[in-house]
């Protein structure tokens, strides 16, 4: 039981010594001194004067520099963020006028192939001077059988004399 007692004791000791050494420690420098003589000569020394200096002189230019770090990456991430918003509708663009130009494509082709047939039927109705449906005449007579007519062609490669 004495040595349980004695135990307490030293560490109550130790307790009120640390705290007492508390008192002596610079957390400017991180220093622990002993003696009160020895703390207030520190306090006036050069060296921790020179960091009390330095300390107060980041705080006051290292928010503002924080502050600009920080201004700028938000100024770059919008930039990027509006270069990444115009390409997206670059790309919505592209992707609308391709998809009008085939729709635009599928309703050309189908008006060129009706504008074929339409064109093909007046074709039939200049050559034989009547149209081939409607006409009551054309299933009386007989029908004309079309002869081979002989067609010149000229040629860049021979001389328009030279024709037969």
């Amino acid at each position: 039981m004495k040595i349980q007692v004695l135990a307490e004791r030293e560490q109550k000791i130790q307790t009120e010594v640390k705290e007492i050494r508390k008192v002596f420690y610079c957390d400017l420098c991180n220093k622990q001194y002993k003696l009160a003589m020895e703390f207030e000569a520190h306090l006036s020394s050069y060296d921790h004067n020179h960091r009390k200096r330095f300390k107060q002189m980041k705080e006051m230019h290292g928010s503002s520099s924080r502050d600009d770090r920080q201004k700028r990456e938000q100024q770059r991430q919008e930039r990027e963020m509006a270069k990444f918003a115009q390409i997206a509708d670059a790309q919505k663009q592209q992707r609308l006028q391709l998809q009008q130009e085939s729709g635009l494509a599928a309703v050309s082709s189908v008006t060129r192939t009706a504008t074929a047939l339409t064109d093909q039927e007046q074709r039939n109705t200049l050559k034989f001077g009547f149209s081939t449906k409607g006409s009551m005449a054309s299933k009386n007579t007989k029908p004309n059988v079309a002869k081979k007519q002989n067609v010149s062609v000229s040629s860049i490669f021979s001389n328009d004399s030279d024709e037969e």
